[in-house]
């Protein structure tokens, strides 16, 4: 029988402040919400229990500001004495070392999958799908089939991993629609009071990273046919902001492009009139369930190796990755046709719901429940072998 009383749980993460990301949002997410009915320590960088904190020499790295931390056997087994469960939030020597002591003191193990090697690939250049299964099948053989069971976002990275060998049990369970969300559908005014400036509003919120293809948003918008019309925001930062920033010189429009505290975000989805998602590569697309939460319409690329893919509502509402003329033709027809774009709003809306934060933290804590009593019956048979 599993037990309701509350959890001690182990939440062992290199960064939750720092960075930006899904897998760094959606922890620090849950690990708020988990701590109003349960016992949580969190390990890392800026956790409870600090660790001192690297980077490695990459622009990438450093221009996202994601740290990594440096793992100290004696703080992790201090963390995880006594404990429930660990949550491994990333697959890298933080989680590997946590993982060993974990084992040692006889605690369960989750592992959340949240970065894909597409990611780190992408923008160092490198487009090798040989490369990439040998990393997966590297950190499923050496991490994931380690750990009691996997949390996985979406199916569509679960079947990423089953498909590189991965063998322990799954639980997809989505990160689900940030708490805070609402706030911009109270915000939203109606279409002609919304920005007061005559212009059509587009936003995109991601990394300014080489994955998430916000060149291609800037090219579609300069062939746009409505060009002068549209002014262009591209809310986060990364390695290419700056060279972002050059290549949206020339839009008549104007564009904003840079990071957004939070409450200026939140402002930012209710005053847009059109959400663009031009990534190739995610595992859900957080920003993409924000922006539907807020009733903001969203263009979605139809790429095989983003799970956001499926948010789109219809053909019309997608566009093959990679190209600049077939989205700017699907904004122009937006532009052109203000009634489709407004009639798109609660259906969007709708199905954001499917994605409630709480339900999935209590999903959470359900698989966290389960293992914890997996685990123990299988102590009990082998002691009894």
């Amino acid at each position: 029988m599993i037990s309701h009383r509350p959890l001690r749980i182990a939440f062992v993460a290199d960064t939750l402040r720092s960075g930006t990301g899904g897998g760094i949002l959606s922890g620090a997410y849950v690990v708020d919400r988990l701590r109003r009915d349960h016992d949580v320590v969190t390990v890392g960088a800026d956790g409870d229990e600090a660790l001192r904190s690297f980077q490695f020499p990459l622009r990438a790295m450093r221009e996202s500001n994601f740290v990594m931390a440096r793992p100290d056997r004696e703080v992790l087994a201090k963390a995880l004495a006594g404990r429930d469960v660990a949550h491994l939030q990333f697959p890298f020597w933080l989680s590997l070392a946590a993982l060993d002591e974990a084992r040692k003191l006889g605690v369960p193990v989750v592992a959340a999958f949240h970065v894909q090697p597409e990611n780190a690939l992408y923008n160092i250049g490198v487009h090798s799908t040989w490369l990439n299964d040998v990393v997966y099948r590297r950190l499923v053989k050496r991490f994931y089939n380690r750990v009691d069971a996997v949390l996985c976002p979406t199916r569509f990275a679960e079947d990423k991993l089953r498909a590189h060998g991965l063998t322990v049990p799954t639980f997809v369970i989505s990160n689900g629609v940030p708490p805070d969300a609402a706030l911009a559908l109270s915000q939203r005014r109606p279409p002609d009071a919304r920005s007061g400036d005559g212009k059509f509003h587009i936003l995109a919120v991601g990394r300014l990273a080489a994955e998430k293809r916000q060149d291609l948003i800037i090219e579609a918008v300069n062939r746009s046919q409505h060009r002068d019309q549209i002014h262009l925001v591209l809310s986060g930062s990364g390695p290419r902001e700056e060279e972002l920033k050059r290549l949206a010189e020339g839009l008549p429009g104007g564009a904003d492009i840079g990071y957004l505290s939070r409450e200026d975000l939140l402002a930012a989805f209710a005053k847009a009139d059109l959400f663009v998602h031009a990534s190739e590569v995610e595992l859900e697309g957080m920003a993409v369930l924000e922006a539907m939460s807020a009733g903001l319409p969203a263009l979605i690329a139809d790429a095989p190796q983003s799970a956001a893919s499926s948010f789109a509502l219809d053909p019309r509402w997608s566009f093959p990755a990679g190209d600049a003329d077939a989205l700017a033709a699907r904004i122009d027809a937006l532009i052109d046709d203000r009634a489709m774009l407004e009639a798109a709003r609660e259906p969007y809306r709708a199905r954001s719901r499917e994605f409630d934060f709480e339900a999935s933290v209590e999903r959470v804590v359900d698989m966290y429940r389960q293992v914890i009593a997996q685990h123990a019956s299988a102590a009990i048979l082998a002691q009894s072998a």
